[in-house]
């Protein structure tokens, strides 16, 4: 593949370095890490989409409920604020958790026009922004990115159950879950 552009470079560079790029450039190409970035990267492409939707199945009666985040420069823990930059910069606003832009933030398909997402529209029931970051929900999960900064700004310290409970209210609102004998809520 890379041989023909070498071939030129050997006037320029000796046999082991070219060797060795192209053992590297193998090595990188064949890692673990670089397939599964580029196997999750397949389902971004139109056919990959069509089969993901030909086997969804949505009921148009349950609610979609969604927790949208927008970052808060004194709680982003330093391993967010290189993407959080990047993602402020390629959008032109910062409302967003480092990740998901808060207008893509929704429970219904965006850029994919089809039946499932028309229903998954129906049901979408929106969400409150919060104060919050992509990886808000983790603990033991970020223990090897998480700097002294972090810690002392409690970067990943926030009530985990916040993102959970809306979800249950919700449900709970259309009858979907059931509130426990005692614990009814009147709205």
């Amino acid at each position: 593949m890379s041989e023909d552009f070498f071939k030129y470079q050997q006037g320029y560079f000796s046999r082991a370095f070219i060797s060795s790029t192209l053992n590297i450039i193998n090595d990188i190409l064949d890692s673990a890490a670089f397939q599964k970035f580029m196997g999750g990267a397949q389902s971004f492409f139109p056919d990959a989409l069509k089969a993901f939707w030909r086997e969804a199945q949505h009921m148009s009666h349950i609610p979609t409920c969604v927790l949208r985040g927008v970052l808060e420069q004194h709680t982003t823990p330093e391993s967010l604020e290189m993407i959080s930059n990047l993602l402020s910069k390629q959008s032109g606003s910062r409302l967003h958790d480092s990740q998901v832009h808060v207008y893509d933030a929704v429970g219904h398909p965006i850029y994919v026009k089809n039946r499932n997402g028309r229903i998954l529209k129906n049901c979408d029931m929106g969400g409150a922004i919060q104060r919050t970051h992509h990886w808000s929900p983790l603990s033991e999960e970020v223990e090897y990115v998480k700097t002294n900064k972090d810690v002392q700004q409690a970067s990943f310290d926030c009530a985990k159950d916040r993102h959970i409970f809306p979800f249950c209210d919700v449900n709970a609102r259309f009858g979907i879950i059931g509130y426990a004998p005692g614990n009814e809520k009147t709205f």
